[in-house]
Formats: structure tokens, C-alpha cells, sequence
């Protein structure tokens, strides 16, 4: 009964787990766009349903391809949507207990958020068209200066816990005081997964993806959009499990009633942390990253992240 009943709450708790990530993640990119609306001297109401009502007005309106590369334009926001539903249900939001929580390899789920992103460039690269391919080719090459700074900050979470899964990483991590400094290190590291997931566009400048879609419409182009709201959620989510793993519950399965009041309480705490990393990132987006070398700026700051996570990591084991 006991195996039994922990199966039917991580089902439970990865429905709704996925629920909340779906549901959010058009509103984050609707708070980010907002907040770097009101950074730039702009104003108006937050309307957290526009990025919404915008998603359903265009899966409404007939869709279109360009003749060239309409296969892989048919498929690729489908097969990155499914790449981000597989990597967004093993990041835990609120709780740990999900259903495949075993299986939440950090290199796997930041690969698939990686490559999923990149399946959704080759749609510009896809149409044929040469205004459409230049942007697409000008952003894949933005996400591999990248890649250095990716593989140093899933390093730092394996040289700092014995684990691998992020789930087990969270639960070191509550577990474990900061006698031996790792917090500061995955802290870091946390950041500098935000910079790597998080690219100009999730960050409110939508001009260069708009240019890449220009080939699409209807349910191709609002699954691409869907996706890539649902990427960008997914990224500030893993690298606040990182900064603020102790607003994440370890649920029990004795039925306890106070369970249902921690669950909603888990809920708030991350949408406050949530919200709180999306207003960090459109003031990243508005101060820091304002220049056209964004690229280069996301990789060098989310580089410097992982290094000064690794002195931090070795520092705290030599003089701690």
C-alpha cells in the first residue's frame, strides 16, 4: 500500500506540476515584457493574459509554410514542444515526490532545454529564405558561444553533491548545512543557468524571433511561441531550485492534513520566486545586456558565473 500510495501522489504531483508550468509560462513572458516596458520609461497594466489571448488569436488564424523546408516546419515546433514537456516534468517547481524524478539528470534536462531551443531555430534556417535564415544562423551561433559556459555550470552542482538528478540535488541540499559551502557555489551556478536558458528574446526583445517566423502561422507559429515561453520558464525554474532549493517541500505519505496547506503554500513561494526572477532578468535585459553583443555578454557573465562557482566550491573545501 505504501509503494501504491507514493505512486498516486507523484502522479498527482506531476499533473500538477505540468499544469502549473503550461499555465505559467506565457504569464512570466508577459511579466518580463512588462517589466522591462516600465524599466524603459513605458507604462500600462500588466495584463497577464495578453501573451495568452495573443497565443489562442493566432492558433485561430489558417495556417501557412513556405514551400521550402515545409517538413521540417511542420514538425519542429511540435518535436521541441514535446523535447520541453519531457524537460519541464523533471524539473521540480514546488515539490519533490514527482513521478520519474529518478530520472532528472541535470545534463539530460538542460540538454533537452538546449536543443529544444535550437530545434526552434532551424525553422529560419528551414524556410529558405534568406532575411529568415540570416537571423536563425545569427541565433544558433549566439547559443554556442554558449555551450562552455553550460557544461561549467552543470559541472559545479556534480563536483558539489553526490548526486546527479536534480531532485537529489534538492534534497542535499535541505538536508545539508553550509558547513562545506556549497550553497554559494550552486547558487552561481543557478545564475548562470538562468543567463544560458534565458536568451534576448525570452527577455522581451521578440523582434529577431517574429523575423525568423515570418513563414509560419496558425498553430505552427503559437506552438513556437508556446514553446519558447515554456523554455524560458523552465530555465528560471531549474536555476531557482538552485538559488532557493529550501521553498521546495518534500512531501510524506503518511496523509498527513497539514500536506494540502504545504503544497499550497510550496505553490505560492514559487510564484513569488518565480515573478521575483523574471523582474531580475528584465533588468538584466534593460541595463546589462541593452548592447547588440548580447551573445557575447550572456556567455561571458554566465562563463564568470561558473568559474567563480568552482573558486568558491574548492575554496570552501580547502580553508573550510
Amino acid at each position: 500500500m505504501g509503494a501504491l500510495a507514493a505512486g498516486m501522489q507523484g502522479l498527482l504531483l506531476s499533473g500538477m506540476h505540468l499544469v502549473l508550468m503550461m499555465v505559467m509560462a506565457p504569464v512570466c513572458a508577459r511579466v518580463i515584457a512588462w517589466c522591462r516596458q516600465g524599466l524603459a520609461g513605458g507604462g500600462g497594466p500588466v495584463a497577464p493574459l495578453l501573451r495568452w489571448r495573443m497565443i489562442a488569436r493566432i492558433w485561430g488564424r489558417s495556417g501557412m509554410r513556405a514551400a521550402s523546408g515545409a517538413g521540417v516546419t511542420a514538425l519542429a515546433p511540435w518535436v521541441a514542444l514535446s523535447m520541453v514537456l519531457a524537460a519541464v516534468l523533471l524539473v521540480p517547481s514546488f515539490s519533490l515526490g514527482m513521478m520519474g524524478e529518478d530520472g532528472s539528470d541535470l545534463l539530460m534536462v538542460s540538454g533537452l532545454l538546449f536543443a529544444a531551443t535550437a530545434l526552434l531555430h532551424v525553422v529560419g534556417l528551414a524556410s529558405g529564405q534568406g532575411r529568415e535564415g540570416r537571423m536563425a544562423a545569427m541565433l544558433l551561433v549566439g547559443m554556442m558561444l554558449l555551450v562552455p559556459a553550460l557544461v561549467m555550470a552543470v559541472a559545479v552542482p556534480w563536483m558539489a553533491t553526490p548526486g546527479t538528478t536534480i531532485a537529489g540535488l534538492v534534497r542535499f541540499m535541505r538536508m545539508t548545512q553550509d558547513s562545506a559551502g556549497i550553497r554559494g557555489p550552486l547558487a552561481l551556478a543557478g545564475g548562470a543557468f538562468i543567463l544560458v536558458g534565458v536568451d534576448r528574446v525570452a527577455a522581451g526583445g521578440g523582434r529577431a524571433f517574429n523575423v525568423m517566423m515570418d513563414n509560419l502561422a496558425g498553430p505552427d507559429r503559437a506552438v513556437m511561441l508556446f514553446a519558447r515561453d515554456l523554455v524560458t520558464l523552465a530555465w528560471i525554474t531549474l536555476g531557482g531550485d538552485l538559488l532557493w532549493p529550501d521553498a521546495i517541500v518534500i512531501p510524506d505519505t503518511t496523509g498527513s492534513p497539514r500536506l494540502f496547506v504545504g503544497m499550497m503554500a510550496a505553490i505560492a513561494l514559487w510564484g513569488v520566486r518565480t515573478l521575483g526572477l523574471c523582474g531580475v532578468v528584465a533588468c538584466l535585459r534593460t541595463f546589462v545586456m541593452a548592447s547588440g553583443q548580447v551573445a557575447r555578454l550572456r556567455a561571458g557573465l554566465a562563463l564568470l558565473c561558473g568559474c567563480l562557482a568552482i573558486v568558491l566550491l574548492f575554496a570552501g573545501r580547502e580553508f573550510g
